[in-house]
């Protein structure tokens, strides 16, 4: 891949047991940008969807299919090699496509998060929520694992996204919740997420938020 590495953004990938994730990638410096689907220049790009991997031979290759996607009505699946590398840092090369639709090949290096924290029990586990039954045909997916929650809703026929990032952190007076990301006019089940109010977090429960119904499709703990 040509030219120096480089890490514009934050970015921070959640994805479940079964592999469903959300991926969100904010700008570390706005960015001069026409473009209303990055919110002033300040979100890069955020997707969700499923992720399915085949290994074979000593080959990892990884497939993101990314149906809720910030910058695309009709998105085409990502397609990676995961490659380990001694660290314990996973090395992605692969092709994706840009906002022009063309083909662009591209190295990414991923940090694995979850061995390294330190988590009570109790937030040992990962819960995730998507959209349902809605007669209008906007699609969202939430996902908390332990200390993190992140969310996507987009409305559809090229509508706008709402995305949201929450990370438990040091406040005042101790620790919390914090939204440390929010794009969009749309209400997303993150606070849900994190405050309790989804009583057994278990497969098949509902919530309703802003009038659209969301479902937990997936409970993992570890």
């Amino acid at each position: 891949v040509p030219g120096l590495p480089s890490e514009p953004t934050t970015t921070l990938v959640l994805t479940s047991p079964h592999g469903f994730y959300v991926d969100v990638r904010v700008y570390k410096t706005p960015q001069t940008s026409p473009d209303p689907k990055t919110f002033d220049g300040r979100l890069q790009w955020a997707f969700a969807g499923t992720k399915t991997s085949v290994t074979s031979e000593g080959q990892t290759i990884s497939t993101w299919h990314h149906p809720i996607d910030s910058l695309s009505d009709d998105p085409k699946p990502d397609v990676g090699e995961m490659v380990e590398l001694d660290d314990g840092d996973v090395l992605e090369r692969g092709e994706s496509v840009d906002g022009e639709g063309e083909g662009v090949r591209y190295e990414e290096l991923w940090e694995e998060m979850l061995p390294k924290l330190e988590l009570p029990e109790s937030w040992r586990r990962c819960v995730v929520l998507k959209t349902v039954g809605d007669e209008t045909g906007r699609m969202g997916l939430a996902i908390r694992i332990g200390g993190c929650c992140q969310g996507i809703l987009k409305e559809k026929h090229g509508g706008g996204v709402t995305v949201e990032r929450w990370e438990f952190v040091e406040v005042e007076g101790g620790k919390g919740w914090e939204r440390r990301v929010r794009f969009g006019e749309g209400e997303l089940p993150c606070e849900e997420l994190t405050n309790g109010r989804l009583a057994e977090e278990e497969e098949g429960e509902r919530v309703v938020v802003g009038g659209l119904g969301w479902e937990v499709c997936e409970v993992a703990r570890w």
